[in-house]
């Protein structure tokens, strides 16, 4: 027979032992609620005491369940025993019958037969433990709670505490239930429900303790720092602490609308909000908010923005600097709130680096160094208000800088994207800022976006400097497609701005910039003029706007030269397969001589005239006096 009794035995040491975990938790959880629910108010307080009496329920059931499997387990163990002692009987007698039957002459009494009916086999099997379903969110949740988040977080941790007594004795028990199923098998059992009942238990209690733990925060962020008390917040913004899936778009844009300064303030440490905002489309982001109550506690720090606007920004200034169909202000706004934790960011990466530049430091980089030395400068002008940013996630190289200021009397609107090798760096520096800078000087009613939303062809990761590994990529046709589908979505929600979306979009491309503005169109991007500065090229699909108007700005330079180029396997040209805005006859064109062009004969000859030839590329992109002329034609262009 297949029945170890020294595993049976393990079994119903194990449910004792689990047992006796489990009574012994009353005491202690017991204490902590009854202390937590003395200062907790409302629905969630209701949740909470409902649940206390559901986990009480529950841990009763488990140890009535345990107590019976040890008692089954013990009652076959015995019969077990019972059984064992009647073979060993049986075959004793057997053997002495046997003995005497062969003619020993040695006379032996065998006795009586021993039974031969087999013992009753017992069953050692258990229903699964009833435990009520633990919710955190049931019926209204209108209103508004309050609590001691001090007596919260104590019951949370003497929850976990017990908890973790248990876990051990639960994970015993689980195992000795297997081992009984396997090595006892000549008792009948099932005991499936021995591990799943522990196991959901203790799950049930962790997520407890997990809520309790968020709504404890909730009150903690809503009542500020130091010696918090009693604290009240609505309901809705426990809601989102606890099952944020809950509660749905437009209920929350609602909820936002009339947050409490104390939720405001909560909300700052959930997240789950904030994905279900980025989740809407701009429209319905620029609705919601330009329909918010303003006026009543108007702040000085945006023009027209209520408390409750200024309120929500500081608490999410990463995510709402970032989110589509935010007003260009509020965003710029956002990143100016956000901008000490970015600087703060910078400043440990600065630091981290020259620590490396000290001598024996082989892999310092005395070029990232500085473009670190260059963000910090950047991002304080960023706090103090003199930059304003419309989008910055350093870690994915996004940034948009807003030059200009949106208001009822904005007519242009200009969209400027640099070219190959641009880096983050080359914004901190102010290099390609400077078309739009003198654009909107001197056109007024213009307000201009410098967009670089991702790794630009060329850029290198680190130092901020030019890669020469990754030329290619500003020849790469599927690069630009997916980099068109990110400008097309940026243009999208820029122009939910109820001050920009009325004015003339103009997009502006520096070299491979204008590949990103005109594989925008492809994606669906409209503007009303597409400004080329010695452009690189277009998509094969990209078909030109009957009602846009196009114009090409170039000096003799490298990429002119270079689209002269065909190659000899496609008998296209190197350049974009010679779809060039130079060879486009929808593009008004336009040439300068450059201010060293003498020295050119037609071919590069020299590096003195390859030098030449990269300065006209760049000199198109500058406020440079050598670029008058083709920043006065741009002007004339914009404002016609």
């Amino acid at each position: 027979m297949n029945f170890d009794t020294g595993v049976a035995d393990r079994l119903i040491g194990a449910c004792r032992d689990a047992a006796r975990a489990l009574q012994d938790q009353r005491g202690g959880r017991e204490s902590v609620s009854t202390v937590a629910l003395a200062e907790f108010r409302g629905v969630f307080a209701d949740c909470f005491r409902e649940n206390v009496a559901a986990e009480r329920a529950a841990r009763s059931e488990l140890v009535h369940m345990l107590d019976d499997v040890a008692r089954q387990a013990q009652e076959a163990k015995s019969a077990a025993e019972v059984e064992q002692r009647r073979l060993d009987e049986l075959r004793a007698w057997a053997f002495a019958a046997g003995w005497a039957s062969a003619g020993s002459g040695i006379a032996v009494d065998v006795g009586p037969r021993p039974s031969t009916e087999e013992t009753d086999r017992p069953s050692v099997n258990v229903d699964t433990a009833r435990q009520g379903l633990r919710a955190w969110a049931s019926g209204s949740t209108t209103g508004a709670s309050s609590a001691d988040p001090a007596t919260l977080d104590s019951a949370v941790s003497t929850f976990r505490i017990l908890d973790d007594t248990v876990r051990g004795a639960a994970g015993r028990t689980g195992a000795a239930a297997s081992e009984f199923e396997q090595e006892c098998s000549w008792a009948h059992s099932d005991l499936s429900a021995v591990g799943t009942g522990l196991r959901r238990f203790l799950e049930d209690n962790h997520q407890d303790a997990t809520r309790l733990s968020d709504i404890a925060s909730t009150f903690r962020a809503a009542g500020g720092s130091g010696h918090v008390g009693q604290v009240t917040v609505s309901n809705d913004v426990l809601v989102l602490a606890t099952v944020p899936a809950s509660l749905s778009g437009a209920a929350l844009l609602s909820y936002l609308s009339t947050a409490t300064p104390a939720d405001t303030k909560a909300l700052a440490t959930l997240a789950g909000w904030q994905q279900t905002l980025q989740r809407m489309g701009p429209s319905t982001i620029g609705a919601w908010w330009s329909g918010m109550t303003t006026g009543a506690g108007t702040t000085a720090d945006v023009a027209g923005a209520s408390q409750r606007q200024e309120l929500l920004l500081a608490a999410a200034p990463a995510m709402f600097g970032a989110l589509d169909g935010m007003p260009a202000l509020a965003r710029v706004r956002a990143n100016q709130l956000n901008a000490a934790n970015l600087l703060r960011a910078a400043e440990k990466d600065l630091e981290a680096a020259l620590t490396s530049s000290g001598v024996g430091q082989a892999r310092h980089d005395p070029n990232r160094t500085k473009m670190l030395q260059n963000e910090v400068a950047y991002l304080k002008q960023v706090g103090a208000g003199d930059v304003q940013l419309y989008l910055y996630d350093r870690d994915r190289s996004r940034i948009v800088e807003m030059i200009g200021t949106p208001d009822p009397d904005t007519r242009h609107v200009v969209t400027y994207v640099p070219g190959t090798f641009t880096g983050l760096n080359s914004f901190y520096t102010g290099g390609v800022q400077q078309v739009s800078k003198y654009i909107n000087d001197e056109v007024s009613g213009t307000v201009a976006f410098v967009y670089k939303d991702g790794r630009f062809p060329g850029e290198e990761d680190t130092a901020g400097g030019p890669n020469m590994g990754r030329i290619g990529e500003a020849n790469d046709q599927d690069f630009a497609r997916a980099s068109g589908q990110q400008l097309a979505s940026f243009e999208s929600g820029m122009r939910a701005d109820p001050h920009l979306n009325g004015a003339e979009q103009t997009g502006v491309g520096h070299s491979w910039g204008l590949a990103n503005i005109t594989s925008s169109e492809v994606a669906g991007a409209r503007y009303d003029k597409v400004i080329s500065l010695a452009g690189a090229g277009m998509l094969p699909d990209w078909e030109p706007r009957p009602t846009t108007e196009y114009s090409n700005l170039y000096y003799h330079d490298v990429l002119i030269h270079g689209q002269g180029a065909t190659n000899p396997f496609t008998n296209k040209g190197v350049v974009w397969d010679g779809n060039n805005p130079i060879r486009r006859d929808e593009f008004d064109q336009y040439f300068y001589r450059g201010p060293d062009d003498d020295e050119l004969d037609g071919a590069i000859n020299s590096i003195e005239e390859g030098n030449i030839l990269m300065d006209n590329h760049s000199l198109i992109a500058t406020d440079s006096e050598d670029n008058m002329k083709a920043l006065n034609n741009m002007l004339k262009i914009i404002s016609r």
